[in-house]
C-alpha cells in the first residue's frame, strides 16, 4: 500500500476574456483567482485470481477565493469580472483496474464531486462544473481460440450538469440541471501482426504492427444534451430552454499501422 498527501496554494491571473463583464466592458483591475488544495490518496496493489490488480483512491478539498464567476449561455461563457465570489469543492475518486481477463487490462471507476459558489453573499448555489456522480467501466476480452481477435465494452454514466442561464439574467433563478449522461460503446479488433509475431513472407512483412477494428459508439443511441439554447417568448417574455444534443449512434472503422 502506498499513501500520499499533498497540498498547495494557487493563484491564477485572469485571461483577457475574464476581464470582460456581461456587457463587454473591460475591468483591468480584476485580481487573480486563488485556491488552497488538499489531496489525500492511496494505492493498493494486490493479487486476485492469480492476476495483478490495483485500487486507487483519492480524497480532495479545495477552498476558492476571489473567484471570477461565470455562466454558460448556449456555448458562450460569460464572466462577471468582479472577484465577488467564494467557492469550495470536495470529492472522492475511486478506480479499480487489473486483468479481469488474463492479459487484458480493464477498469471500473467511481467519482463524487460537490462544488458550490457564493456570489455577493447571496448564498451557495451549484457551480457550472458541479457534476455530482460519475461512473464508468471498461471491460476488454478476447476469443480464447483466436487471441488476436479482441473486443471491449465501455459504459459511462454521469449525473447532469447545471443547465446554464440566459444572458444578462440572475443565475440564482436558473438552477435546473441537464439530463443524466448515459453512453455505451462496443468495439472489436483483429491484430494481423505485431512485435510478438514473426511474418517472414507475404504482405505483412511491410508492417511492424497492423490492426483493424470496428467500433459502435453510443450503442443505444441515447440523446445526451450538452448545453441549453435559451429562447424568449415575445408575448410573455418568458425564457425557455432548448437542449443542444450531442451526436447519436456512430459506426467507426479504424486501421492502425506501424512501419
Amino acid at each position: 500500500m502506498l499513501f500520499r498527501i499533498s497540498g498547495g496554494f494557487y493563484s491564477q491571473p485572469p485571461s483577457y476574456k475574464e476581464l470582460r463583464d456581461y456587457d463587454g466592458k473591460i475591468h483591468p483591475k480584476v485580481k487573480a483567482q486563488k485556491s488552497i488544495h488538499l489531496v489525500a490518496g492511496n494505492d493498493y496493489s494486490f493479487t486476485l485470481w492469480e492476476r495483478p490488480f490495483k485500487l486507487t483512491t483519492e480524497l480532495y478539498y479545495k477552498n476558492l477565493t476571489d473567484l471570477n464567476a461565470y455562466s454558460v449561455d448556449n456555448v458562450r461563457i460569460r464572466y462577471r469580472a468582479d472577484n465577488a465570489t467564494d467557492a469550495y469543492a470536495y470529492g472522492l475518486d475511486v478506480r479499480l483496474n487489473g486483468e479481469f481477463v488474463p492479459g487484458n487490462d480493464s477498469w471500473v471507476s467511481f467519482g463524487y464531486l460537490k462544488t458550490e459558489e457564493n456570489i455577493n453573499n447571496q448564498g451557495y448555489i451549484a457551480r457550472p462544473t458541479d457534476q455530482r456522480l460519475k461512473f464508468s467501466v471498461l471491460f476488454q476480452d478476447y476469443v480464447p481460440n483466436i487471441p488476436d481477435l479482441k473486443a471491449y465494452l465501455n459504459i459511462v454514466y454521469n449525473t447532469g450538469l447545471p443547465g446554464g442561464s440566459p444572458a444578462y439574467s440572475d443565475v440564482y433563478q436558473y438552477q435546473h440541471r441537464l439530463n443524466d449522461y448515459k453512453r455505451a460503446d462496443v468495439g472489436i479488433s483483429y491484430i494481423f501482426t505485431d512485435a510478438s509475431k514473426n511474418n517472414n513472407t507475404g504482405f505483412l512483412t511491410n508492417f511492424k504492427e497492423l490492426t483493424v477494428g470496428l467500433e459502435l459508439f453510443n450503442l443505444f443511441d441515447v440523446r445526451n444534451s450538452i448545453t441549453n439554447t435559451w429562447v424568449r417568448d415575445a408575448y410573455s417574455k418568458q425564457q425557455y430552454r432548448i437542449p443542444n444534443y450531442m451526436i447519436g449512434r456512430v459506426l467507426n472503422f479504424k486501421i492502425g499501422m506501424e512501419f
